[in-house]
């Protein structure tokens, strides 16, 4: 949505060079990009790239060993690796190890071999071999190291006879505008449109011309080295568009997952905790142009926290409170209380039970009660006092 981001952007009190400085703070690390299998520039090499396949996210990086989505064992190497008179049987869901529903899917809460059908199987392998990689240029232009220069990228994928590729990418500007979006048509014939995850269709590449060449291209005249890129598992954007950019934030390390690494948070999760906003609703398919803005809004988030002196930047608990709630002075829903003891004890004081006994008879006991002077009334239906 426009309008939420031209609302952070609107509070956050900083100037374009100095919101620049301050997304740059959240860049990825040279080292972090190589564990996570992001294709780099060689510095011996000035053009080659290495790839780095030794790391827990980049799957499957052998061809000649490949896992289908129905779990059977694939290579690549032959040219029939995809055909199989039985088809493919899998499941669009992930299965669930906690819960009552502990062992379901969550596409069909059952234990089935699989609830869709393909007649081909499938590879999550990137053909990056034998590919010439595109690099951002060090050009210089007006907009240089000022917000002007920050996008957010998006990119569907879709599976060919050699793995994964672009079919949809969408760019997007920090004032919320989409400046590139195109479908794209593959090298390779297709074997599945993943429409319920990418959201596109046989149709929607039937007069498609565009190469990846061309996408490519227009990339580039639209990024230069200085240009921060920020996606959600961005090392598949760059990988899929043959494209080195150094200059990148990932959503899903801004955002952790809350057991740590290797784990990461969905897009989806993000956004409802964060911005208290749903997408990719269902498998009908993602919205590149939303994903995109999506993760530009979750930045915008991030630096409004950081910026706002009175604001400490944490979501609010999903599912446990109502989800319709929500307070733009603080970020807090009805009922939620911050995980804060300092906080929670001086909203909540401490009350003593004081016990007098006389000393002569007769004995009475009595009980009286005493509270500090700060105390604060039931919440009932109140917001949590702003400076809190």
């Amino acid at each position: 949505m426009k309008d939420l981001i031209q609302k952070y952007l609107n509070c956050i009190p900083l100037r374009s060079e100095e919101l620049y400085n301050r997304f740059l703070h959240h860049k990825m690390s040279y080292m972090k990009m190589m564990e996570n299998g992001f294709p780099l520039p060689d510095p011996e090499s000035p053009g080659k790239v290495l790839l780095f396949n030794n790391n827990v996210f980049t799957r499957q990086n052998n061809p000649e060993h490949q896992t289908c989505r129905c779990g059977k064992i694939l290579s690549m190497l032959k040219d029939d690796w995809y055909l199989d008179d039985e088809g493919c049987h899998y499941h669009l869901g992930k299965q669930m190890f906690v819960g009552p529903e502990y062992g379901l899917y969550t596409c069909c809460k059952t234990i089935s071999p699989g609830c869709a059908f393909n007649k081909h199987h499938v590879s999550f392998y990137h053909p990056f071999e034998d590919i010439k990689f595109v690099h951002t240029e060090d050009k210089k232009d007006k907009a240089g190291r000022k917000a002007s220069n920050i996008f957010s990228i998006d990119c569907e994928m879709a599976f060919t006879t050699k793995g994964m590729e672009a079919v949809k990418t969408s760019l997007v500007s920090i004032n919320g505008e989409v400046v590139y979006d195109s479908y794209v048509q593959p090298s390779n014939p297709i074997l599945d449109y993943n429409t319920a995850f990418s959201g596109v269709r046989e149709e929607h590449l039937r007069q498609v011309t565009t190469k990846l060449e061309d996408v490519q291209a227009q990339l580039l005249r639209l990024l230069n080295k200085d240009s921060i890129l920020i996606g959600h598992g961005v090392e598949n954007d760059l990988l899929a568009l043959n494209l080195v950019h150094e200059n990148v934030i990932d959503t899903s390390f801004v955002f952790p997952h809350e057991r740590g690494h290797p784990l990461k948070n969905s897009l989806k999760y993000l956004a409802e905790i964060y911005l208290h906003k749903n997408i990719q609703d269902g498998y009908v398919g993602h919205n590149s142009i939303e994903d995109a803005k999506t993760c530009m809004e979750l930045m915008l988030w991030k630096i409004y926290s950081e910026t706002r002196a009175t604001f400490v930047a944490r979501p609010r608990a999903p599912k446990a409170f109502p989800v319709n709630t929500f307070q733009s002075n603080n970020f807090y829903p009805k009922y939620s209380i911050p995980y804060d003891p300092y906080k929670v004890a001086s909203m909540f004081p401490p009350t003593f039970v004081c016990f007098h006994v006389a000393v002569t008879p007769p004995i009475t006991p009595f009980a009286v009660l005493c509270t500090t002077g700060n105390y604060f009334q039931p919440m009932g239906a109140q917001w949590w006092p702003g400076h809190m």
